[in-house]
């Protein structure tokens, strides 16, 4: 799952102005890095979630809430009875309020899944576990190339 924008730019912020900042001697340079800072703080509430990935997650995890649900129908109808009525309380929009719903079933799926004897788990926890595997490439996707190679030279 992402993490939110706001608090990916707050952890650069706190590590550029915390461990960046004091080593930069240079007057010039600090100026830079307050512009920087001053730029990602202005940016930070300017950020909306794109909600195309948001609606793309949320119908990939309702599905998979859909069979697991299915799955438990008859070796464990209250739970499946529980988790089918929270994904009707999800909200339809907008989507990363959706989305944000949508995970809280999927959580509190994968914690009843839990408790249950193996047998009746594993055909319940498969398409919960394929549709956060498919996830996982979702939020990788979109990715830059690392730049890790110049970070170590410095």
């Amino acid at each position: 799952m992402r993490i939110a924008a706001e608090h990916l730019i707050d952890g650069v912020v706190r590590t550029l102005v915390e461990a960046v900042l004091p080593d930069v001697a240079s007057p010039f340079a600090r100026g830079q890095l307050y512009a920087a800072v001053d730029a990602l703080r202005n940016l930070r509430d300017r950020i909306e979630p794109r909600t195309d990935q948001a609606e793309e997650e949320s119908a990939s995890a309702v599905a998979a809430l859909e069979r697991a649900v299915a799955a438990l129908a008859t070796a464990a109808p209250a739970v499946a009875d529980r988790l089918r009525a929270a994904l009707e309380a999800a909200p339809a929009a907008p989507p990363p309020a959706r989305t944000a719903a949508v995970r809280a079933v999927l959580v509190d799926a994968l914690e009843a899944i839990a408790t249950l004897p193996a047998e009746v788990a594993q055909a319940a926890r498969r398409p919960l576990a394929e549709h956060l595997g498919a996830q996982a490439l979702r939020d990788v996707a979109p990715l830059k190339p690392s730049m890790l190679g110049e970070i170590s030279r410095g």
